[in-house]
């Protein structure tokens, strides 16, 4: 018989659906483009990408790939007011984070394609063995500091716009 350390199960699930979409954004934005590198999108992962969520605008991380959203922050120490990571799972569907192994707290804002902020998870602590999940179809996750919504008034509703 096997023993799982708790939330192993959910930990293999949340990393299957962040997996799912495995479709690289460049391949995406070639077809979407039909070859057009300079037309206006998301870049590619590990670049940085401006992000404007009400008067703040930070410096974003982009994951778009299956490795990479499970990774998400996992490895960093610690993340200021002007950082994030942005999940971007490259086509809207219904997603899931985790905190397993995670060093300090966040907050956790879905987003869909079009740029409205669908639901916020604030001041989710590391560790805490919980799944949050987008509970609407969604394209990203902007991961923030904890605290960064009740400092910046975001609320569910509001529109983020990716980009300079």
């Amino acid at each position: 018989m096997y023993k799982f350390f708790p939330g192993a199960i959910a930990w293999f699930l949340v990393s299957l659906v962040l997996m799912s979409s495995s479709t690289d954004l460049s391949t995406a934005l070639a077809e979407n483009n039909h070859g057009n590198s300079n037309a206006n999108a998301i870049p590619t992962s590990s670049d940085q990408i401006a992000v404007t969520l009400g008067p703040k605008t930070i410096a974003a991380t982009v994951s778009n790939t299956g490795s990479s959203r499970v990774k998400g922050l996992l490895g960093w120490s610690q993340i200021n007011f002007d950082q994030g990571m942005l999940l971007d799972f490259v086509k809207p569907g219904l997603f899931a984070i985790h905190m397993q192994g995670m060093k300090f707290p966040i907050d956790a804002l879905w987003v869909d394609s079009n740029g409205v902020i669908k639901l916020i998870y604030a001041e989710i602590q590391p560790d805490s063995g919980s799944i949050y999940p987008s509970m609407f179809p969604v394209r990203y996750c902007l991961e923030v500091r904890s605290g960064f919504c009740r400092k910046y008034g975001i609320k569910e509703g509001q529109k983020v716009v990716f980009g300079p």
